[in-house]
């Protein structure tokens, strides 16, 4: 075909219906490959309601896990294989996050005044100790926006919402839980949510809760369109709905209350938070995954929908370890891109659940290190839609 009449092929092709074919490719890096092709191609796949389609229907590229260890300066990345390890080597982020704003992340001083708060689509919450300012990070493209902290005495949960269709919005959710107890002379029983976005960088009240629950000393859990807490006691968890947002609470089943967890999405279905909401866990060293939806009562009902084989010899085998000597519980450290990521005491592992396949990712001793899954930012910033320079960069090329 003629290069006229092969433009004239692709001007004739709608924006809509390019999008359907570009779903049908495999994975992120063709429709970054394709969308390179020509102008027409990158301009249908520089719209923010089809990236967001594709993320859910292909998930992320996952690198691993940003691992701070209680007994080193800095975090470090711990891949999560041989090709994320390229990957992220290709890419040339800085993990250790030197670029942070005073002094980077250990301050110029001794110590480290920055703590990890939350990490999604790339980007990483954090909070600084001493100015209590909040900082949203992108570990590969080394840059940082710093955010005023929050109008509250007492901060108990935090939560990052990264745009899957436009990589450069996000939404940061704070719980506070001000008054009675706090030395301020307050009485209130409240339970606040407050967001800021990246649009306005200020914090508003955007709902209230009218107790004070507990909640456990743990991350925020998302999916569903909706953040996640666990309540102390393992009993019930809070929900936030980041598009209502309206606070509920719900009851877990007897057999999760002991259990660590994370709340997963199964398809493109589940994306706009109609869908059932799924838990995984691990429970007797097999992965299960349970599914809570709502009776013709309106009433909260849980069901086991799948389990694993059991991985207990597997550990013990991985680790040199007799399978009488291991008898250490599992922590659930994340659910990221069909991963499924576990603390076993000391070591960091991963389970790949469409293969099952178990890997041990660090010889360092994580016991008591803060570790977050972290997979690469959606989209790239040539296909963001409302980063004009890069885009320009390109048609100039």
């Amino acid at each position: 075909m003629a290069p006229t009449a092969a433009a004239a092929a692709v001007a004739a092709l709608s924006d809509d219906l390019l999008r359907e074919v570009f779903l049908l490719l495999p994975t992120a890096a063709d429709l970054v490959r394709a969308s390179l092709a020509c102008k027409p191609f990158l301009h249908a796949a520089r719209n923010a309601a089809f990236l967001r389609r594709f993320r859910r229907l292909h998930g992320p590229l996952l690198l691993g896990c940003l691992v701070h260890h209680a007994d080193r300066p800095s975090p470090v990345f711990v891949p999560s294989s041989p090709a994320a390890a390229a990957a992220a080597a290709r890419a040339g982020g800085d993990f250790s996050l030197s670029f942070l704003p005073r002094g980077g992340w250990l301050g110029g001083g001794g110590g480290a005044p920055w703590r990890f708060l939350d990490c999604r689509n790339g980007r990483v919450l954090l909070k600084n100790r001493g100015t209590q300012e909040l900082a949203v990070a992108d570990p590969l493209a080394r840059s940082c926006v710093s955010l005023p902290p929050p109008p509250t005495a007492r901060a108990v949960g935090y939560g990052l919402v990264a745009d899957d269709g436009d990589s450069s919005v996000f939404r940061v959710f704070c719980i506070a839980q001000d008054g009675a107890g706090d030395g301020d002379g307050g009485v209130s029983s409240e339970t606040r949510a407050m967001v800021l976005s990246s649009g306005e960088l200020s914090w508003a009240d955007v709902a209230v809760h009218p107790h004070r629950p507990n909640l456990a000393a743990s991350r925020a859990m998302q999916a569903n369109g909706s953040l996640y807490w666990t309540l102390e006691g393992g009993a019930s968890m809070v929900a936030l709905s980041t598009t209502t947002n309206e606070f509920s609470v719900l009851e877990l089943p007897p057999p999760l209350r002991q259990l660590s967890f994370d709340v997963v999405e199964k398809g493109e279905e589940y994306g706009g938070g109609d869908g059932p909401l799924y838990l995984l866990t691990m429970r007797g060293f097999c992965v299960e995954v349970w599914a809570c939806a709502e009776d013709g009562a309106g009433e909260l009902t849980w069901t086991q929908v799948e389990k694993s084989v059991r991985f207990h010899k597997a550990m013990a085998t991985l680790q040199h370890d007799s399978v009488e000597m291991y008898h250490h519980e599992l922590d659930v450290v994340g659910v990221v891109a069909g991963v499924l990521f576990l603390r076993q005491w000391n070591c960091l592992l991963s389970i790949d659940l469409e293969t099952m396949k178990l890997r041990k990712l660090s010889d360092e001793d994580c016991s008591s290190a803060l570790i977050y899954p972290y997979a690469m930012p959606w989209p790239p910033s040539f296909l963001n839609p409302t980063d004009h320079s890069a885009i320009c960069n390109f048609l100039d090329y």
